[in-house]
């Protein structure tokens, strides 16, 4: 029963320290992938060194789910959750900028899963306190301590979204733009969900997030087709838009880049750039 606990809690654990510092980092899943990756090879040195000590088979393939296991399953989910997955598909057409996924985690999806990670981090941090021993036991109590208190700043933001949209550009002068509105019962968007042609290549570029007088949010998220070609999307769910209030902005989202812009947006209704952050 030990060993089924500390299985789960270590997993657990891995889960919510992976999308910790994805979150911090500003969804780059290189770095949590690097730290999963650390402590997988880490787990498999220290059972290889098991190996060599005479223990019972039944006693090696318990460790093993013990410690290697975990990490293995973490990181399966990790991937699951931040739209990692399709990173191993040979088909996919429309390839995302690397380290960066193309999909959107909306805020109901972000909500819930602060949620859980809220719990959980509150819950198997005083579970590894009692059933995890030496130096990892004391890491993971910090940084899962760092993931509570991140959960609860996720969920404070969160409150203030009061809008989440899609805004399709098109034309290698970004001649044409297009919206679509987000439903609200969605957990993730992905670009089929909005544009659904494999003639083109759909380019994430970034998140434009308006915060208006009485600091309420909307967020846009930014997809470019660099074509010269005149795109139909009559078929889509897309909107099209005369101009954005942040329209003299658009030249700072490039190709092959990836950025986040907040604007302060005043009673006019014109945007005011307050930060321009290169992620990617």
């Amino acid at each position: 029963m030990d060993f089924f606990i500390q299985f789960v809690i270590s997993y657990a654990s891995y889960v919510i320290i992976a999308y910790f510092v994805y979150n911090i980092l500003g969804r780059k899943r290189n770095i949590p992938m690097i730290i999963l990756g650390v402590i997988f090879i880490s787990s498999l040195i220290d059972f290889t060194n098991k190996l060599g000590i005479g223990l019972e088979s039944k006693v090696l393939v318990l460790y093993f789910m013990m410690r290697v296991l975990p990490v293995l399953f973490a990181f399966y989910t990790f991937m699951v959750i931040t739209g990692g997955v399709q990173f191993f598909s040979l088909k996919r057409r429309n390839k995302p900028l690397k380290g960066i996924s193309s999909d959107i985690q909306t805020k109901r999806l972000s909500t819930m899963i602060s949620m859980f990670s809220l719990v959980g981090s509150l819950g198997f941090g005083t579970l590894s306190f009692f059933y995890i021993e030496g130096f990892i036991k004391y890491m993971m109590i910090v940084i899962l301590i760092f993931a509570f208190i991140f959960s609860i700043y996720i969920l404070l933001s969160n409150h203030k979204i009061l809008n989440e949209q899609v805004i399709l550009i098109i034309g290698r002068n970004r001649e044409k733009l297009y919206s679509y509105q987000i439903p609200k019962d969605k957990y993730r968007i992905v670009i089929s969900d909005f544009f659904n042609n494999d003639n083109y290549i759909v380019d994430p570029i970034g998140i434009a997030i308006l915060k208006d007088e009485n600091r309420k949010i909307q967020k846009d998220y930014l997809y470019w087709i660099a074509t010269s070609d005149s795109v139909d999307v009559s078929d889509e769910k897309l909107n099209e838009l005369s101009k954005l209030n942040y329209s003299s902005q658009l030249s700072l989202f490039e190709k092959y880049h990836y950025r986040t812009l907040i604007f302060d947006i005043d009673s006019s209704g014109n945007a005011n750039l307050l930060k321009n952050k290169k992620i990617k």
